[in-house]
Parts: structure tokens; C-alpha cells; sequence
């Protein structure tokens, strides 16, 4: 890599509270224990020690001299230890990093000239090189490490900022600015709740790119020093082999739970899994049973947001009755309800919080994201019981969320909207009698165009599987208001005859 003027790092990493400096504590305390464990998609598992870990981090942040000083990095997170190092090491050199799931859709419009928030260079596995536009450099994991590894230089100014992709009300994603420390302390928070130790094994069967996994699982096991166990691709015989071998705390979505019931049924039951997180969205409650049942130990829900971090969560992993609730506020969380109408239920508001890892605003946004005391509208309604435990009512948003994975509608009308065979379009979610969310597309054709030839459209315009409309639904207008917009509420009566939204 050819140095940059302007960024000078020591290569030591030491900034202030960051993931690097917690990394180095477990290397000096087990060095040889294992750190992150990764299935390899042929078989096997790839594994690195702390000592391992450290050092490939350490050498990214010595390697980062050589960036353009001020852009920020897209890092391709593929739950490897390879991208593990590259997160830690770029944002104890001072580098802003914006972490995106393997495979995203989200990737070219992050990188096209009309939506790139300065990004530079790329930072991803092997295969990932080749789909950068021009004026984007492509490095791998071993590229963006310098060798050897230098220790000259003064510390970078600051820490850097942890770019989080989210979607806010008005359709486009936002992109959400959160400092490391925020990860770092979300990972003892983690910690403190789970009570993990070095002797945890903690597998997570979510993307590391999302706040869930970056913060519930990477950064709560670098602060810990337990083992972490990862896959590339979601399998759910993979998840089972891990949890029969050696895990004790499995963090998934209510979808992979509902996936993963099946394959339990006819294994043993996990001898040394002590705790089941759930989060990316409600576990309706007899799924809920039947993953208590075939892994001896109830599924707790975890509840945050990409700006929040953890908001509440439940506590009761050995055992007890159901919870139909979403638990109590995390440590320092404080929550506030804003009545939305003077006449309705009492103790029913809007859902307001002030977190201990709240973010800093969106790139490029000004103006307060909170109000004057602190408090941010996690557009969320909610009520909270005698026992000081939230429930979830409802959303003020739109957004369908397909197996935790948020969906941007007004995304997947945009590109439906580009086919010329599409005269209008609406899409929506619905949700199905199994209590999942699934994508709906209300759409006016012209002559010769059906729903096979739109959803091939979606796929090569780069929707990823789940964003791609599971129903398309033929009509010959879009009911609209007074106002022009379209109707909502008589599309859904016009097309589908199940609950819609994203109830809690």
C-alpha cells in the first residue's frame, strides 16, 4: 500500500477505551485460547487465537497510514476473523468504518456516484474484488495490514466512528454515527447482563455487520474474552453441530429459531447452552415454546435499535413463565412514554429513550436527533406494566422486517417502478399465519408483463433474495386519497386477507 499524507498511526493501537485496547488485555491474559472459530463452507472451521487476533488488528491499524486520510472505509463484514481484525484495527487507527453484510444489495448504491458518503476504498474478502466503480479502491483483508508490522508515529487524533446503515421514515436509508466506544461499552453491557466469562462459548448466527452481532456478539466476546463461533453463510445444521459441541449462549432472530427447531428435534438437547438471545424482531410466543423445548432453555428477547443500542431485554434465562413482554430497561437506559392521544389507553405513548450508547446523528444530517434532555423517539408505541416491563405495540413506520432483516418498501418500488412493464406499484408487508413478514408488491402492468418477469427484475438490479416481493399482486389502479397518495389501508383490503404491519 502507498502511504497517504495526512494520517500518521501508532501502530501500537492504544486509543483510549477501544476495542483494540480490550483485545490486547485478552491476549495478555490467553494468549492460546481460541478467540473466533469461523465453519468453513467445504467443512472445517477456521480458527485464531487471541494472540492471533490481536496481531492481525494491530497490523491493520499500522497498515492504515496508507488510506486517504478523512474517507471513510466500507469494510464487506463476512463474520470471518480476517473482517473481525479489520473492523477493530480501522477504528483504533482513527478510521471511520461502515460495515456491510456480505452479499448486501445495499453495496452498489453505497458506492454509486449519486449515493456515496465519501467512501474511497473497499475492504472485503477475495472474492468480493471486481464491482468497484472507478475512483474505489478494492483492498482484502490482507492487503489493508501492513507487514511488518511498524510501530513508529504519534496516536490518531481520535478513535473512529462506527457507520451504521439504517432506514428511516422517509424511505432511503440513513447511515447512523456511532463513536467505537459506544460498541465497546454495548459489549460489556452485553457482558454484564449475560454474565459471560472466558469460559463462554458464544455462537451467533447473525451478520456481524449488524449492530445485533457487532455489538451482542463480537464486541461483548473481545470484552469477555469467551470464544466466539461464526459462520459465512447461515446453515442451520451448522448452528446445530455448535450448540451439541460446546456453546452457551446462541444469539439468532425469531427466523432462525423458526429454522432451527426442526433440526434440534432430533438431536440431543444442548448440554451446556445456558442462554438464548432473540432480536431483529418479535418471537411470537409458540415459537417461542417450541425453541424452549428443544433447546432446554427459553429464548429471551433482546430489544434495541441501530440508534439506540440495547434498549431492554428479558432476564429470565433459566426458566419461568412466558414473558409477552420485551423485559426491562438495560443498565443506564431510562424510558420515557409520550401520549399520543389524551382519551385513549393510559400508560400508552410513544416510546422515547436516553441510552448509554445512543448515537451521534446521521452522516451528513445537522440539527438534534434528541430532545434538550437527551431523549431520542424510537417510533415505536408502546406501554409499560406494573412491574416496570416495556410491551410493544406497534410502529409508526412502514418497514417489513423478513427474518430481522429490515426492508426498505420504498426501495423495492423504486427499482420496480424503473421496469417498463410497470405503470404504478405499492409495496407493503404482510404478515403470515406463521407470525413472519413477508414483502407484497401491488402493481398496475401494462400488456405481456407478469410477476415472474419482475422478480427475475428485482434480482438483477441487485435486491437480495428476502427483499425481492414474495406476492405480486395484479390490480388495475392503486386506490389513492384526496391528497394523491396512494391509500394504503385499501390496497392491503384489496389484495390481502391477512394482519398486515410489524406488530410487536
Amino acid at each position: 500500500m502507498r502511504p497517504a499524507e495526512g494520517r500518521v498511526i501508532d501502530g501500537s493501537g492504544a486509543a483510549s477505551g477501544g476495542l483494540l485496547t480490550e483485545l490486547r488485555r485478552r491476549r495478555d491474559e490467553r494468549p492460546h485460547a481460541a478467540a473466533i472459530r469461523t465453519a468453513r463452507q467445504t467443512g472445517g472451521d477456521h480458527l485464531v487465537t487471541w494472540a492471533q487476533l490481536y496481531d492481525a488488528a494491530r497490523a491493520v491499524v499500522a497498515g492504515a497510514v496508507a488510506l486517504p486520510p478523512g474517507a471513510p472505509v466500507l469494510v464487506i463484514v463476512d463474520n470471518t476473523p480476517a473482517s473481525a481484525a479489520a473492523l477493530i484495527g480501522l477504528t483504533a487507527a482513527g478510521v471511520d468504518v461502515l460495515p456491510v453484510e456480505e452479499g448486501s444489495s445495499y453495496l452498489a448504491d453505497l458506492l454509486a456516484p449519486a449515493r456515496n458518503p465519501g467512501v474511497r476504498t473497499v475492504v472485503g474478502p477475495d472474492g468480493a474484488a471486481g464491482t468497484e466503480p472507478a475512483g474505489i479502491d478494492f483492498l482484502s483483508y490482507e492487503r489493508c495490514r501492513a507487514d511488518p508490522v511498524g510501530a513508529g508515529g504519534v496516536p490518531a487524533r481520535r478513535p473512529g466512528e462506527v457507520l451504521q446503515l439504517t432506514s428511516g421514515s422517509a424511505g432511503e436509508p440513513k447511515i447512523v454515527r456511532h463513536p467505537v466506544d459506544n460498541v465497546r461499552h454495548g459489549g460489556h453491557t452485553y457482558r454484564q447482563i449475560l454474565g459471560l466469562t472466558p469460559a463462554d462459548v458464544l455462537v451467533a448466527a447473525v451478520p456481524l455487520a449488524h449492530s445485533f452481532g457487532l455489538v451482542g456478539a463480537l464486541a461483548a466476546a473481545v470484552v469477555s474474552g469467551a470464544g466466539l463461533r461464526t459462520m459465512r453463510r447461515f446453515q442451520p445444521g451448522r448452528v446445530a453441530d455448535a450448540l451439541t459441541e460446546d456453546a452457551t449462549v446462541l444469539f439468532g432472530t425469531p427466523l432462525l429459531y423458526r429454522l432451527l427447531t426442526p433440526v434440534l428435534r432430533r438431536r440431543a438437547t444442548p448440554a451446556r447452552l445456558r442462554a438464548a438471545v432473540s432480536s431483529g424482531g418479535p418471537l411470537a410466543a409458540d415459537l417461542g415454546e417450541r425453541a424452549r423445548a428443544a433447546l432446554g432453555v427459553p429464548v429471551c428477547q433482546f430489544y434495541g435499535s441501530t440508534e439506540t443500542g440495547l434498549i431492554s431485554y428479558q432476564p429470565d434465562f433459566a426458566g419461568g413463565a412466558p414473558d409477552p413482554s420485551v423485559g426491562v430497561p438495560a443498565p443506564g437506559v431510562r424510558l420515557r412514554l409520550v401520549s399520543v392521544d389524551p382519551d385513549g389507553a393510559p400508560g400508552v405513548g410513544h416510546l422515547s429513550v436516553r441510552t448509554p450508547t445512543l448515537f451521534h446523528g446521521y452522516l451528513g444530517a445537522s440539527g438534534p436527533v434528541t430532545t434538550p434532555d437527551g431523549f431520542y423517539d424510537t417510533g415505536d408505541l408502546a406501554r409499560i406494566d406494573t412491574g416496570g416491563r416495556l410491551h410493544l405495540l406497534g410502529r409508526k413506520d412502514t418497514f417489513v422486517n423478513v427474518g430481522g432483516r429490515k426492508v426498505n418498501p420504498t426501495r423495492v418500488a423504486r427499482v420496480l417502478g424503473d421496469h417498463p412493464g410497470v405503470r404504478d406499484v405499492f409495496v407493503f408487508g404482510a404478515t403470515d399465519a406463521g407470525g413472519e413478514q413477508r414483502v407484497q408488491a401491488a402493481v398496475v402492468l401494462g400488456p405481456g408483463t407478469g410477476p415472474a418477469e419482475l422478480a427475475e427484475h428485482c434480482r438483477t438490479r441487485g435486491l437480495a433474495p428476502y427483499e425481492v416481493p414474495h406476492e405480486f399482486h395484479r390490480l388495475p389502479r392503486l386506490p389513492r386519497t384526496a391528497m394523491g397518495k396512494v391509500d394504503r389501508q385499501a390496497v392491503v383490503a384489496a389484495v390481502v386477507p391477512v394482519p398486515i404491519g410489524s406488530e410487536a
